[in-house]
């Protein structure tokens, strides 16, 4: 039984070296929920070329859901390019691609996720463009389950305009500390006052901010949590970091964790995933370890 639903965009990112990863924020997330033994439903759309072919077989053999996947005849799957730079990633991503035109879902498919799943995750990067982002956020309306928004700003792939109707009607928002400035009207303040504000100009239940070196904190109507990181053993990359501890976020969520268990975890998972190539493993014994460690 699916009982997350995520939907966005899936691509390689596609390193300086030559070597190509399997990446995208919603398909990192939905990977590793999957890892952790639970069963995302993941909307998104390739292309029907060697990379969307990679894509479709990946999943499969993870024993992912591939019914929400869609195939596009005319745009290529999506990539980007990914440079290090003092241990940081820039992305330099392509467009348009097949994940640009994520088609609505069908009634037999919206009616089973209504009956079957608990929470809807979407991200920003897939809604830069206007199709993807009118079926994304009509699934949302039709569904009426909670939903936790993930922003990535990536420019030029944003503006205001695009990002603000997505900050509406959801129950959790999650962003970095940059990003929080860059949407804020709120300057020259502390950075909890300005997440306090900012939760209460969208009426967000619960707003998740990281910092990256310094951690990440939650602040909800009535209190605030924050978290270290997880000291780091072999430094690879920081690329998924960040969707790594959103994965973790949403699986404290499902099992109703108290939010600083589910920060630590969060923050644990975030470590340990800076210890591959890459956002995500293909080895069942790295999400064994983890799941070992939680309990």
């Amino acid at each position: 039984m699916s009982n997350v639903l995520i939907a966005g965009e899936v691509l390689f990112d596609v390193f300086e070296e030559g070597s190509r990863v399997m990446g995208g924020a919603p398909f990192n997330v939905a990977w590793h929920l999957q890892g952790l033994g639970y069963s995302p439903l993941f909307i998104s759309r390739i292309g029907q070329d060697a990379l969307g072919e990679q894509i479709l077989d990946a999943m499969q053999k993870w024993g992912m859901d591939i019914s929400g996947l869609q195939y596009d005849p005319d745009h290529s799957t999506g990539t980007v390019k990914v440079a290090i730079r003092q241990g940081q990633p820039e992305y330099d991503i392509v467009e348009p691609v097949a994940y640009d035109f994520i088609e609505p879902v069908s009634s037999e498919l919206t009616d089973l996720v209504r009956q079957e799943c608990k929470i809807l995750y979407h991200g920003s990067l897939a809604l830069r463009s206007s199709e993807s982002r009118k079926n994304i956020l009509q699934l949302k309306a039709q569904l009426g389950i909670p939903v936790f928004v993930d922003i990535n700003l990536r420019s030029p792939h944003w503006t205001a305009e695009t990002i603000e109707p997505l900050l509406h009607d959801i129950t959790w928002l999650k962003l970095n500390h940059e990003e929080l400035d860059q949407l804020s009207s709120n300057k020259n303040i502390d950075l909890i006052s300005t997440a306090h504000l900012f939760r209460q100009h969208y009426s967000l239940p619960g707003l998740l901010v990281t910092e990256g070196e310094k951690g990440a904190f939650l602040v909800t109507q009535d209190r605030s949590e924050s978290v270290k990181p997880y000291p780091v053993s072999n430094f690879v990359d920081s690329v998924g970091a960040g969707d790594g501890f959103t994965a973790m976020f949403m699986a404290g969520i499902l099992q109703d964790w108290d939010y600083k268990e589910t920060l630590d975890n969060a923050s644990m998972f975030a470590s340990r995933i800076c210890e591959l190539r890459g956002a995500i493993s293909e080895e069942r014994s790295f999400y064994d370890s983890i799941l070992d460690e939680i309990h």
